[in-house]
């Protein structure tokens, strides 16, 4: 999987990519420079080394329209993917992470996971462990789509007060239990008799990029 992009990043890419279906073929540099803004050519080839970096894009030597798209047919156009914001850090073993609004950061994910004009999904990165045995774990991304609708079994992103944590839902008795789940006797379930509110529902967990394993592993349990 690529690495996420910056927000300035995503809009070098964009441009790119905006360029490639309007005209057919890349910009060159001093195209992209006028195009975004930029005051010299050296700002736009510091984030072309960062999108080679990532994954998103390649270059050609000693050839003046030189950029590649790596997500890209055999016309050279974008495939089928969507930026997906990372709106948060979440707590797997406790709920001591508050959630934030970041969206500083993208995901590009294939539109078979997420649509283009589907605003109900986002990703949120783990923090913890309590939830390796459901192949979630610390530095992964978690797509969760915004729902309050959850059905026992459903692993969630639930928030409790301020602060949010993904867990198994179970609901019985008129208790609410968050389960994790690790063989690692330190992780207690956590069980609310107050009201709190489910963000999501987990749709796939999309392993950290920098390890070595890259497949998505999709929930069972999401219809």
């Amino acid at each position: 999987m690529q690495q996420t992009l910056t927000i300035k990043q995503k809009r070098v890419l964009d441009n790119i990519e905006l360029y490639l279906r309007a005209k057919g073929e890349p910009p060159t540099l001093e195209e992209l420079r006028k195009n975004l803004g930029f005051k010299s050519l050296r700002t736009v080839t510091q984030y072309l080394e960062s999108l080679e970096e990532k994954g998103y894009i390649s270059r050609r030597k000693h050839a003046r329209r030189n950029i590649e798209l790596r997500n890209a047919d055999s016309d050279g156009r974008p495939t089928h993917t969507v930026s997906v914001p990372v709106v948060a850090n979440v707590g797997c073993d406790d709920l001591s992470l508050f959630a934030q609004e970041e969206r500083d950061e993208f995901l590009e994910v294939d539109k078979s996971i997420a649509e283009s004009d589907d605003s109900t999904i986002v990703a949120v990165r783990v923090v913890g462990d309590s939830m390796e045995d459901a192949g979630i774990s610390p530095g992964d991304y978690v797509l969760i789509r915004f729902t309050e609708d959850a059905q026992n079994g459903d692993r969630v992103a639930a928030i409790v007060g301020d602060m949010v944590t993904v867990k198994r839902l179970e609901r019985r008795d008129g208790v609410t239990i968050l389960w994790p789940e690790s063989k690692n006797p330190k992780y207690k379930p956590i069980i609310l008799r107050e009201d709190f509110k489910i963000a999501g529902k987990v749709l796939c967990v999309i392993p950290n990029p920098k390890a070595e394993i890259t497949e998505v592993v999709y929930d069972d349990n999401y219809a």
